[in-house]
């Protein structure tokens, strides 16, 4: 089987020029981990995940004991608040991706090492779809 055969064909992304505001909402909205970027070609770009987004809301170091209990919501929203108007190209990290007619091992062996969604890229890195264990694991009948 190849990765044509089990690949989601409107994969979910975001325009690199894109606020990062405008990726959050997409990934708040549709409940995602991560979120495939793609430049105005439809050229896949890269990934952002949610790992990041927790990251920037991490309070800075050194912390202490008790800061935690005086710690408002305010004050977290307000770590995350100076990034949401930058293009999420400036987040975007590298990501492994296969080809539609790559075998479905190649995949699945990607998947295994924990990646959450692969992108499916054609001719000139253009973004045609997606896999994920779960997009496999659909077209079984349980």
């Amino acid at each position: 089987m190849k990765c044509k055969h089990y690949m989601m064909s409107a994969p979910t992304y975001v325009f690199d020029t894109a606020p990062l505001s405008e990726a959050l909402a997409i990934m708040e909205r549709k409940h995602m981990q991560d979120l495939m970027v793609v430049n105005d070609q439809l050229q896949f770009v890269g990934t952002i995940t949610s790992f990041m987004f927790s990251k920037m809301l991490l309070p800075p170091e050194p912390q202490l004991p008790d800061d935690a209990e005086i710690e408002t919501a305010e004050d977290v929203d307000n770590r995350l608040i100076p990034h949401l108007h930058r293009k999420v190209g400036d987040f975007a990290v590298a990501h492994p991706v296969v080809e539609p007619e790559a075998p479905l091992s190649d995949a699945l062996k990607l998947l295994a090492e924990g990646y959450i969604r692969l992108p499916v890229v054609g001719p000139d890195r253009k973004l045609v779809g997606s896999l994920s264990s779960l997009t496999i694991l659909r077209r079984f009948r349980f």
